[in-house]
């Protein structure tokens, strides 16, 4: 997921984890569209284009992307074949677009990559490595334990390659020669790595979220302030991590409970300034903010749940909704949108979102959105 990570140095984190304080948990009113969010909200922000709508006759979507620092982009998803999901694999070079061929035969959710030599792809207890030229497959089942579906990963250097689920409380680490099994507290979502040499993953453990960073030989959690939950079978979930620095991490999600005939929940971001969080819940009925990235300039994107989703801009305490353009077809059809994955190319303000567009009722085209 997200961007590739260059690191020169070998260690990757210096000295361990110390708890965090209490910190502190704000409450906000939700916005016209109802969606829960603090301070200031604003209706306007230029910028973001559709970049690419593939034209095929099946359904596809694209599910995670990934940005090399000289611009290269990668992208991941899949394609129904004859009733049959088969893996997608797309890059863009800044001047063309290519179908990586013999991609794994089967549907595609995270991808992250070093360079276009060294790129990880990952799907039901399996990672797929490309070196450029073939694809080689690695259990991540087996001897590793059993249930693991990648749904975050983080490619640090050629020899440090991080993936996350949240069906066992376990990560797997790609050594350069092996991939293994490292224990963590808790069941892990979302993982991302900073230049610096950062590596952060976040999910939930038991009922309330979890934040944890690696310090090199371990995973140690950054303890969050306690939430009240409103029920007892409520789960609080951080859902996506960025790193933008060791003192400036940002994790996103919801709160959710059930309650007769209908499920209530309330969007979650917390924030991470080097010392102490502060965390803020949404009014009852919010969206779950599911993707969280830099923006390159200070500022962050966030989207706002997956169908039809609110993308909003996020500077200090004000947030501005911005609208994704659609197709033509899809706006006049006023037909589903989904975005999935953004993922920023480091050391600029270009920003890549993918996900898909309505075709009909029953289909999807893959789409890439940008914004620079």
């Amino acid at each position: 997921m997200r961007v590739a990570i260059f690191i020169t140095a070998v260690t990757v984190v210096v000295g361990a984890c110390s708890p965090a304080p209490a910190g502190s948990i704000d409450a906000w009113h939700a916005p016209a569209s109802g969606t829960s969010q603090l301070g200031a909200v604003q209706h306007a922000w230029p910028g973001w284009q559709i970049v690419k709508v593939s034209n095929i006759p099946r359904h596809d979507v694209l599910n995670d992307v990934t940005v090399l620092p000289g611009g290269t982009v990668w992208a991941v998803g899949q394609r129904d074949v004859d009733g049959v999901n088969r893996g997608v694999v797309e890059r863009f070079d800044g001047r063309s677009w290519t179908s990586i061929a013999n991609s794994p035969p089967f549907g595609l959710k995270v991808i992250t990559a070093i360079s276009d030599s060294d790129v990880w792809v990952f799907g039901s207890s399996l990672a797929v490595h490309w070196n450029g030229r073939s694809w080689t497959n690695h259990s991540l089942g087996g001897s590793l334990g059993g249930g693991f579906t990648a749904t975050g990963a983080a490619g640090v250097r050629a020899t440090d390659v991080w993936a996350v689920s949240p069906s066992v409380p376990t990560a797997r680490h790609w050594n350069g020669t092996t991939w293994a099994s490292v224990p963590v507290p808790g069941l892990l979502r979302a993982i991302d790595a900073h230049a610096g040499g950062e590596v952060w993953a976040a999910g939930r453990n038991g009922q309330q979220p979890l934040v944890i960073r690696w310090n090199g030989t371990a995973w140690a959690e950054v303890p969050l302030p306690a939430l009240k939950l409103p029920s007892a079978d409520a789960l609080a979930t951080l859902d996506d991590i960025a790193v933008l620095g060791p003192k400036d991490v940002w994790a996103v999600g919801s709160l959710s409970w059930n309650r007769p005939e209908e499920t209530h929940s309330r969007s979650l971001s917390a924030h991470w300034d080097g010392t102490t969080w502060t965390m803020a819940v949404g009014t009852v009925d919010g969206q779950q903010l599911r993707k969280v990235e830099a923006d390159g300039t200070g500022g962050l994107w966030i989207v706002e749940s997956k169908w039809n989703p609110t993308l909003w801009h996020v500077t200090g305490k004000t947030w501005t909704k911005v609208p994704l353009p659609s197709t033509a077809r899809t706006a006049a059809a006023r037909r589903d949108t989904v975005l999935s994955s953004l993922a920023r190319q480091p050391g600029t303000a270009t920003v890549w979102a993918v996900g898909s567009t309505a075709r009909d009722d029953l289909s999807a085209n893959g789409t890439f959105w940008r914004i620079s």
